[in-house]
């Protein structure tokens, strides 16, 4: 339960029962400080505040979360920045959000050399964060205590090995973010694990307490695409199904890729789903299902990718040979490699700075100027197939992909674009939402097109195998002997 100031009413963790009441720190008025927070510590804690006014523009990712668990490096002098949070405001005096941190001590100390190891928070304000983030590595202890808008002591040689204690934010003006560090000024603390578990929460938020603010909502989101995906998904499969003895479009590779693609989106939505659901009680969620999550999403992604290119140079639609086979595969694989290392990084590096999701730094900015360079690659194929192309159904089959998948294909750009002009607190929910909308209506208009009117498949490209003759099968190449390919 949580701590009011001034008083106790239960224990949070192991080592709680016995401690000490908690006092609680004096606040400034509102025109004298900009955020503002309470802090309740053991009375061995000394504190120290400083305040700002700016109002800054940060980034998007967003903290993991929520619960935070690790180990501090067991060096004299570091800087560890271990995650950020951003919480919610309220124009009262009623905190909006609160942290929790709890430290223990794995061993005995060496005595005592003078120095001191210190909790450091700080808001993102320019004079706070953004002013000490690009000299974090090389700012002295005493630059990063000035820039620090709470910091607090943690006395280590004593007898009890825990240590715990909970901040109380009040924020009057904007959602704003918060940045959570260690800072050893010279303790020695080798060969001495000190173990951390910080609990971050905003009180305000109700069943999505745990979430900071620019992932609020997020579960609403897989939630309805999971229900999305799993309707198109069986609509298509359908589709692709019904009359099998007559139709040929379940045995069609481009059916098959569809197929794929809606049955890794519709997995990507539900463990996403789940890792949330979870996260809602413990704030840790489960980084299995999360990252198989991501997986599902990037294979979904390039498989979309993979059908409308093969697709706008006329493969198994008008011809069986695909020009440029070893460039066009290449390209294909790499830039489904560029994207699952840019997911990757994006999902387990410590974001501190302003930068956009997975089109963050040199490798992000270069795949998505390849998937520009794929979308042109595509559209001049699409156009060269529709001018080529004889038959008026499969004229307009290749106008609607070309134009359909153009829209589609920019929508990562524009995205980007667009992202800045969103609150930070805002952004990577819009973001996300966006690039779910688009991955949804991508395969909705790839469903339409091969399974409905429009589709291109017959019995000239279709890919069934008739039986057997004579122990052999026959027929495997359907009727591209027809397509002079």
């Amino acid at each position: 339960q949580p701590f009011l100031c001034g008083s106790r009413q239960a224990p949070l963790a192991a080592g709680w029962a016995n401690a000490p009441p908690l006092r609680s720190a004096s606040l400034e008025s509102a025109e004298q400080r900009g955020p503002h927070y309470d802090v309740m510590e053991r009375p061995r804690l000394r504190r120290w505040w400083s305040a700002a006014v700016a109002i800054a523009q940060v980034a998007g990712r967003g903290a993991l979360g929520m619960s935070l668990t690790g180990e501090l490096p067991q060096t004299q002098d570091f800087g560890e920045y271990v995650g950020k949070f951003c919480f919610d405001y309220e124009n009262s005096t009623e905190p909006v959000g609160t942290i929790k941190l709890h430290i223990e001590r794995m061993a005995d100390l060496p005595p005592q050399s003078g120095g001191k190891l210190f909790f450091m928070v700080y808001d993102d304000e320019r004079m706070h964060w953004r002013q000490i983030r690009d000299r974090w590595s090389i700012a002295t202890c005493e630059e990063k205590r000035e820039a620090a808008s709470i910091m607090t002591e943690v006395e280590l040689w004593t007898a009890d090995r825990k240590y715990d204690f909970v901040i109380h934010l009040r924020e009057r003006i904007r959602p704003r973010f918060w940045y959570l560090t260690f800072v050893n000024c010279g303790a020695d603390v080798s060969n001495v694990p000190i173990r951390y578990s910080i609990r971050t929460t905003n009180d305000k938020a109700g069943y999505q307490s745990e979430f900071s603010m620019d992932k609020q909502g997020l579960w609403k989101v897989y939630s309805f695409s999971t229900l999305g995906f799993s309707l198109v998904g069986v609509l298509a499969y359908r589709a692709a199904r019904k009359d099998t003895q007559d139709s040929v479009l379940g045995e069609h590779p481009y059916v098959k890729l569809l197929l794929l693609s809606l049955a890794a989106s519709c997995a990507s939505s539900a463990l996403f789903t789940m890792h949330y659901t979870m996260f809602m009680y413990d704030g840790f969620g489960s980084k299995r299902l999360r990252f198989l999550a991501m997986f599902s999403a990037i294979v979904a992604n390039c498989t979309i990718y993979l059908i409308a290119i093969l697709s706008s140079c006329g493969w198994a639609i008008t011809t069986a040979m695909l020009p440029h086979r070893r460039s066009f595969l290449g390209l294909v694989t790499l830039v489904g490699g560029l994207h699952a290392v840019c997911e990757l990084h994006a999902q387990t590096t410590l974001d501190q700075s302003a930068r956009l999701d997975a089109y963050a730094g040199g490798v992000g900015l270069f795949a998505l100027v390849l998937k520009v360079f794929i979308f042109c690659w595509f559209a001049f194929q699409a156009r060269n197939s529709y001018d080529l192309e004889l038959v008026e159904r499969r004229r307009r089959f290749f106008k609607y992909l070309g134009t359909g998948i153009s829209i589609w294909a920019m929508s990562v750009p524009t995205v980007v674009l667009l992202a800045f002009q969103v609150r930070p607190w805002a952004r990577y929910k819009w973001v996300t939402g966006i690039e779910v909308l688009a991955r949804f209506l991508g395969q909705c208009l790839l469903s339409q097109l091969f399974l409905g009117p429009l589709t291109p498949i017959d019995e000239e490209n279709n890919f069934r195998v008739h039986g057997y003759q004579g122990g052999a099968m026959t027929d495997m190449s359907g009727g591209f002997g027809n397509l002079g390919g």
